[in-house]
C-alpha cells in the first residue's frame, strides 16, 4: 500500500484538481467579475444623468408655475415672463439663474446648480408667459445635458409650448 521510495502513496484514486483547472476556473471568475463591475460603473452613470435631468426638469417646473399662478416677486408691479438662464458655475455650464421680467425693476435670483454629474451642452434660456405658463414664442424647446466625463451619454428634456416638461 505505501510504495515507493518517497513514503506517497502509489494509490492512484487521489482526488483534486490540476492546477490548469484551478486556471480555467480562476479565468472565468475574473470575466464575469469584471463584466459585472463594467455593468454597474455603465449603471452608477446613467442614475447621475437620470437624476440630473430630473432636478432640472424640477426647477423648470416650478418657475412655470409660479408664471401660471402669477407669483409677482417682491419690488414687482408688472410681470412680463419668468425666465430660467443656464449659467456656468465654477468651470462648468452646470447651473441655473431664474429671474422675473417686472416693472419697476427685474428681479434675479442667485445662481443655482442643477447638474451635479453633468452638463449643458449649450446655453439656454427658457420664457414662461405669466397667467398661463405657457413658452414665450409658442414652439417647443429642447435642452441637452451630457455625462461631464462621458461625451457618448446625453439626455434631452423638452420643454412644450404650454409648460409640459418631458425627458
Amino acid at each position: 500500500m505505501y510504495g515507493g521510495r518517497h513514503g506517497i502513496s502509489s494509490d492512484k484514486s487521489v482526488k483534486g484538481f490540476t492546477l490548469i483547472e484551478l486556471v480555467v476556473v480562476m479565468v472565468i471568475i475574473l470575466v464575469l467579475s469584471g463584466g459585472a463591475i463594467s455593468a454597474y460603473l455603465n449603471f452608477n452613470k446613467i442614475q447621475a444623468i437620470n437624476n440630473d435631468v430630473r432636478n432640472l426638469g424640477t426647477e423648470l417646473h416650478r418657475v412655470s408655475v409660479l408664471a401660471a399662478s402669477l407669483q409677482y416677486p417682491v419690488g414687482c408691479e408688472s410681470l412680463s415672463r419668468y425666465s430660467v438662464t443656464s449659467t456656468p458655475i465654477g468651470s462648468e455650464l452646470t447651473g441655473i439663474i431664474v429671474s422675473a421680467d417686472c416693472d419697476p425693476v427685474d428681479v434675479v435670483n442667485p445662481a443655482v446648480r442643477v447638474l451635479s454629474s453633468s452638463i449643458f451642452t449649450e446655453p439656454f434660456i427658457v420664457n414662461f408667459l405669466p397667467g398661463s405658463g405657457y413658452l414665450q414664442g409658442g414652439a417647443d424647446q429642447t435642452i441637452t445635458i451630457r455625462y461631464s466625463s462621458d461625451e457618448t451619454l446625453t439626455k434631452e428634456l423638452t420643454i412644450g409650448a404650454y409648460g409640459t416638461i418631458t425627458n
